[in-house]
């Protein structure tokens, strides 16, 4: 006895859907080759002081710190005139950004020795701020 219409016609979506995702995750088609994957977006912001402790964030760029990572690299990109910088007293104050954004690799570190670098560091300590 065939079973009965609704339970059979369930069965067959079922079946049908399971075949599509399954010849979808296969992979298939292609050359064969692995392509490589591109790095996630995070950035490593160590601060440190030769007063007080330091301390790491991690931030994941392509979600939850996406604003504060962009604030950073915007930090990062302002172009600085050395010539318009006036030192300042150091005061051992440092950040480095480390970190791999759109497949690149990221780098910089920032030193409290002009006013320019006390903006920057002001700028990127601030981006981190909750």
């Amino acid at each position: 006895m065939p079973p009965p219409a609704p339970r059979w016609l369930a069965r067959c979506a079922a079946a049908t859907a399971a075949a599509l995702v399954l010849a979808g995750c296969g992979g298939g088609g292609g050359d064969g080759g692995e392509t490589e994957r591109e790095p996630p977006d995070r950035l490593a912001v160590t601060l440190s002081s030769e007063t007080g402790p330091s301390f790491r964030v991690s931030l994941d760029c392509g979600v939850a710190d996406r604003p504060a990572c962009a604030e950073i690299l915007d930090a990062l990109r302002e172009e600085r005139d050395a010539e318009r910088c006036e030192p300042i007293a150091a005061t051992g104050a440092r950040i480095v950004v480390r970190g791999t954004i759109g497949g690149e690799q990221v780098g910089a570190a920032i030193d409290r020795r002009t006013d320019c670098e006390a903006r920057l560091y002001d700028r990127v300590r601030a981006a981190l701020a909750p």
